[in-house]
């Protein structure tokens, strides 16, 4: 996992994006992590036990599934899952969240600081953290704090400790400004883990290096299985899932790789698609393609799964989209809610919402392909609550 994407060490940059746009007192502390990150990518002995973490409690590596009866009664190509929600924990961002939490251990910090726009990534930064002596705090939203009951359950039995922030939109943003911003007045034994691609430097690199396991796992699971596919499809919200994804794949001839954004819902305006409609701007610490309205103001992002409510995506994924390595599309919410549906209906699999946008486009191409072509689509995790099919917000969906 040496792949950098053309990464400049000592501008923090992938080509023009990415960075690191935050105030003088977060420098220093950043500098630090990026500095620890070398060392450890260098370390044999850090990079096998990161190895044996991911195995061992993250549940790695996870299944590539054939769903076949889905396939067989939408027609066309064949469609299969990389099934991130069989992870322990039932999502994606523990992988991540061990990389982080074993560097923070390295670095001698006690205190994870990290935020989570649904509870999921809290609850494995919590797991992980009680597994190492390290106390954990996460920042969220008020609403989602309010709504997501059984995370924030499993949290407290964890002794993660909540600290709730209010915003005009749902998602992440706000509560990952608070979570650095408690990191600039005590960074002596606080370490941040973010849950997002779109972060200061050197964040986008570590979660990216992180998670392109997923990717890489999913190379040799097809490889296997002597499958050639036409289309690999991944959500993006921030982006880390699908950067982690697409990292195995993004050199290859052959394969097109395809990001899916929120469109918003039907008829509205309003969306999170910051890689099809968004201008280059700073958010959240880094130079990307941002949501901003013609005075530069960052717009409010909207999607039916929080965890694709972001006004801006990591840098990488700007950088794809410049070299034409990566297209990225939108799906409209009623769209997603529908694949999820169908993904239970008809394979007896509950993948989350934000999986659902990527599931909902491969719905689309597969009748226009061959049924000897194929598709790979990421399942980011799983969401189910009491038996009913529910959104990322934690609402019941008709």
């Amino acid at each position: 996992m040496n792949v950098e994407w053309s990464y400049d060490r000592r501008r923090g940059e992938f080509g023009i994006f990415g960075g690191r746009y935050v105030p003088e007192v977060l420098w220093s502390p950043l500098e630090e992590v990026a500095r620890a990150l070398d060392e450890a990518i260098a370390d044999q002995d850090f990079c096998r036990r990161e190895r044996n973490w991911w195995a061992s409690r993250a549940g790695r590596p996870t299944a590539l599934t054939h769903l076949e009866t889905l396939s067989t009664k939408i027609g066309g190509a064949q469609i299969w899952a990389k099934r991130e929600d069989l992870c322990l924990g039932g999502a994606f961002c523990v992988t991540s969240v061990i990389s982080q939490a074993l560097l923070a251990k390295r670095m001698g910090k006690t205190r994870l600081i990290g935020e989570s726009a649904t509870g999921d990534f809290g609850v494995a930064l919590g797991s992980v953290g009680r597994a190492l002596d390290l106390e954990v705090t996460v920042f969220m939203g008020r609403g989602a704090a309010e709504e997501e009951s059984l995370p924030m359950e499993r949290m407290a039995a964890l002794g993660v400790k909540v600290v709730t922030v209010d915003g005009a939109v749902r998602g992440r943003s706000r509560a990952m400004a608070e979570a650095l911003r408690t990191l600039s007045v005590s960074a002596e034994s606080n370490f941040y883990v973010t849950s997002s691609l779109a972060s200061p430097q050197p964040y986008p690199r570590l979660v990216g290096r992180a998670l392109s396991i997923i990717g890489q796992e999913c190379k040799d699971q097809l490889a296997a299985q002597a499958v050639h596919p036409e289309y690999v499809i991944a959500p993006v919200g921030s982006g880390s899932f699908a950067a982690g994804f697409f990292e195995a794949f993004i050199d290859e001839r052959g394969p097109q790789l395809v990001g899916v954004q929120a469109g918003g819902e039907e008829g509205s305006a309003r969306d999170a698609a910051s890689l099809v409609r968004g201008r280059p701007g700073v958010c959240l610490g880094t130079r990307s393609l941002v949501l901003q309205d013609e005075q530069g103001q960052i717009e409010a992002a909207h999607a039916g799964a929080p965890g694709l409510a972001m006004p801006v995506a990591g840098p990488q994924h700007a950088r794809w989209l410049q070299e034409g390595k990566v297209h990225y599309v939108t799906v409209t919410d009623e769209e997603a809610v529908q694949a999820c549906r169908d993904m239970t209906d008809m394979e007896g699999i509950f993948a989350s919402l934000e999986s659902a946008y990527g599931l909902a486009y491969a719905q689309k191409l597969a009748p226009t392909l061959n049924s000897s072509d194929h598709i790979v689509v990421g399942i980011t995790g799983t969401r189910l609550l009491d038996g009913a099919l529910v959104n990322g917000n934690g609402e019941e969906r008709p």
